[in-house]
């Protein structure tokens, strides 16, 4: 573990500096590059993410970019209306940049029908990581309810069903418990002593999170062998920790959060090759960081 409690990664097998101040071409602006970031919570009271303009320096020199689900808090009926006001402006802002592909969450089901991506000939499978988890946040103080919920939306389904009607599936699981809330543990400023010990009520929560923490690559990399099995890589968020495993074949990347306590990282994808690196938080935004691994989605031909 890191000196701030996320995963080591790997010694990046080229310099850390950011290419275009490495003395060297930037190989990523001579190809049409893709930047997938996720789990931005804007408008949650413990997200960092308190003003657009902060994610300016994110969205710049790319052509591409998609936002791997919970953008925005969209999944209670109650608060609703605002976090669809927050996500036009979010598409206002990140339009000045690039077309950008916006991804479903567990916090946002409703705001488009697009649930996963595939990219790079089917080599990169992005998707919020909710579905790898029975009843989608198996932590959460809701996961009886969200785990029938979503047990008798799939039971539903027709027999061998896609991945994408599993996932739309779940969505509309979730919308059912649109009701439920927002209670205070589901705005909780974690920021805070107070929120924080909220956070972690009740005393066996922590340990049904960190079970997920320590599963979830595991679960991502079962999800893709049976729903994408000719995937190298997988993109998700989610559980709010961020790092980079491999597993078999493929690499499980997980973004992190805007939230406390979780880090973040983006992922640059260019022809075949990833590029992942962290995401600093300065007191104007957040900036791309050190760059932490690369990964190749072919494999290199041998001499």
């Amino acid at each position: 573990m890191s000196r701030g409690g996320l995963p080591r990664f790997p010694k990046p097998p080229f310099p850390s500096q950011h290419p275009a101040s490495a003395g060297r071409p930037n190989v990523f602006r001579h190809l049409l590059s893709t930047r997938i970031l996720s789990d931005l919570h804007f408008g949650h009271p413990a997200s960092y993410l308190t003003r657009l303009e902060m994610l300016a320096p994110l969205l710049e020199g790319v052509d591409h970019l998609v936002f791997n689900g919970d953008s925005v808090e969209t999944r209670f009926a109650k608060t609703r209306p605002e976090g669809q006001e927050r996500f036009a402006r979010l598409q206002e802002f990140v339009a000045r940049y690039s077309p950008a592909t916006f991804l479903t969450g567990n916090h946002d089901p409703d705001i488009t029908p697009l649930h996963h991506l595939d990219l790079a000939e089917n080599s990169l499978f992005i998707t919020h990581g909710d579905a790898f988890f029975p009843g989608i946040s198996p932590w959460s103080r809701d996961a009886v309810a969200l785990l029938r919920a979503c047990t008798e939306a799939l039971a539903a389904l027709p027999p061998s069903p896609t991945l994408s009607e599993r996932l739309a599936a779940l969505r509309r699981a979730i919308l059912t418990q649109e009701h439920i809330g927002p209670r205070p543990h589901h705005l909780a400023r974690t920021r805070t002593l107070h929120g924080f010990v909220q956070e972690a009520w009740p005393p066996t929560r922590p340990f049904i999170m960190l079970q997920c923490w320590l599963t979830s690559a595991r679960k991502a990399a079962a999800f893709a062998m049976n729903h994408r099995p000719d995937s190298r890589a997988v993109v998700m968020g989610h559980t709010h920790r961020a790092g980079i495993r491999k597993i078999g074949p493929r690499h499980i990347i997980n973004t992190g959060s805007f939230l406390p306590y979780s880090g973040r990282l983006l992922v640059d994808l260019a022809g075949e090759e990833l590029c992942i690196r962290r995401i600093d938080r300065r007191h104007d935004g957040f900036h791309p960081g050190a760059m932490v691994a690369r990964v190749l989605l072919r494999d290199r031909p041998s001499r």
